[in-house]
């Protein structure tokens, strides 16, 4: 379809992927289409990692009131206003959702409101809301529309006592009791939230320690630190069902180390993996190629079909808001020619709770298992400064090395600011620092970042404060 309709790139998901690749087709001479069907800013802004980290940080200010001890400061009577909070969270979202708005107006991008599916390689119907359809033409076309909640077998999500992570962010009562289905980042953070909140909660993960996409001993410290805060954990535990009783309350039963647990609890919340948005796209009818419901891609973020790109959640991976920036970007370069790659393994993984934890690269089981010589340097909290100072003593920085090259292969952090240090270890990584070069960089004293450094200098038994 030729006139008004014909695009250079359109972009089917205005999330943060998408509407980054328009922007960056934008500013690369290119006219562009944005489709979306819902909210501008997709689940990361309205539903996902905006909501959840105000949340949080406003948990970590509860937390932090409620440690009197070392700080010599009393707040008597501390009480949660708990729908001024989701004021801010809604707030914060409506103030992100306009900037987003302008950007798209700033770059000449036109937004189509509507549900689009790929007919052809170069054609996407749009369903409008009120029953309308049009199809528009575009020389390349950009998937980016993110994933949703899982639907597991053993419960029937109702948002009101057993909750997906959406539901969990609407909430208008804080529960006397919660039982979090997820010991990954999502789950330990709605968690930490919710116990911050007043909530008694309980954590089943199936796999065998926290965090199960990470570096082990990051899984087993924040296990203890959550089980300080008293935080129930169970992990290598499988949930059965969780079904919703006349009581008022939701029964659940699980299965623990080969025994039966069975519980009551005001709320579940399901927060175990995300599944791809893949359906009713229309990619098997034009041929684009997929794995396990995700699309596959290569480094240049181009599917199957050379003029079809997809970013994002949908293509499974580093489920991550960075990681859906980063491919948007990429796509939008390749489209214009750039030749532009995208670098898995320098993208960090980041949970915001307090301690923070983060990663990047290889964890040392994962090393090993590839065949390398690992060597490893750690450095605990406990011996920084920084970190005394600010009454923090949880956590540790952790190099993982090739012994034989020196060449970083990954790095694992809990502490305060380790999601922001983490990008110094990504850049190293990038760069192809040796952990002998990460460790002489001069590092500000007194800052969290110096275990960082010591982290690295012990690799080679040259660590200072330990």
């Amino acid at each position: 379809m030729a006139g008004p309709f014909s695009y250079d790139v359109a972009v089917i998901g205005a999330g943060i992927g998408g509407y980054v690749a328009a922007i960056r087709s934008s500013q690369l001479g290119k006219k562009v289409a944005l489709i979306e069907k819902d909210k501008l800013g997709g689940t990361c802004l309205n539903w996902g990692c905006i909501p959840t980290k105000t949340l949080l940080a406003t948990a970590n200010l509860i937390n932090e009131v409620k440690r009197p001890e070392e700080t010599g400061i009393h707040a008597e009577n501390v009480t949660i206003d708990f729908e001024r909070i989701r004021a801010r969270k809604d707030a914060v979202i409506s103030r992100l959702v306009d900037g987003v708005n302008f950007l798209i107006r700033k770059n000449n991008i036109q937004l189509v409101p509507g549900k689009g599916t790929i007919v052809s390689k170069n054609h996407i119907l749009i369903q409008k809301a009120n029953g309308a359809e049009e199809t528009i033409e575009a020389k390349n076309i950009v998937i980016a529309v993110g994933s949703e909640e899982p639907k597991p077998g053993y419960a029937e999500i109702d948002e009101e006592r057993i909750l997906s992570t959406r539901g969990a962010l609407a909430i208008k009562d804080i529960p006397k009791s919660l039982a979090v289905i997820g010991g990954d980042i999502m789950g330990i953070e709605f968690a930490y939230i919710f116990k911050a909140f007043g909530s008694d909660v309980k954590i089943f993960e199936e796999a065998s320690s926290l965090l199960p996409t990470l570096d082990s001993e990051l899984g087993r410290t924040y296990q203890r630190i959550l089980k300080k805060n008293d935080i129930e954990v169970h992990v290598a535990t499988e949930v059965k069902s969780a079904k919703a009783r006349l009581n008022g309350k939701v029964g659940l039963s699980a299965v623990s180390k080969g025994s039966l647990l069975e519980l009551e609890t005001d709320k579940v919340l399901i927060a175990t993996k995300r599944r791809p948005l893949t359906r009713e796209l229309g990619l098997e009818k034009i041929g684009v190629q997929t794995r396990d419901g995700f699309i596959v891609v290569d480094e240049h973020m181009r599917t199957s079909i050379l003029n079809i790109y997809a970013v994002g959640d949908i293509t499974g991976g580093k489920m991550f808001a960075h990681a859906a920036v980063a491919g948007g970007i990429v796509a939008a370069e390749n489209i214009a020619g750039l030749g532009s790659a995208i670098n898995y393994k320098t993208i960090p993984t980041c949970m915001y709770t307090s301690p923070e934890a983060a990663s990047v690269g290889l964890s040392e089981d994962e090393a090993k298992q590839e065949g390398y010589n690992v060597v490893v340097g750690k450095f605990p909290l406990l011996a920084s400064s920084a970190a005394l100072a600010m009454g923090e003593r949880e956590g540790f920085a952790k190099v993982v090395c090739d012994g034989e090259s020196g060449e970083i292969l990954g790095v694992h952090l809990i502490g305060p600011h380790a999601t922001d240090i983490i990008a110094e270890a990504a850049l190293a990584m990038k760069l192809e620092c040796t952990a002998e070069e990460l460790g002489s960089l001069i590092h500000a004293h007194p800052t969290i970042s110096e275990a960082l450094m010591e982290a690295a200098r012990a690799v080679s038994k040259k660590t200072i404060h330990i």
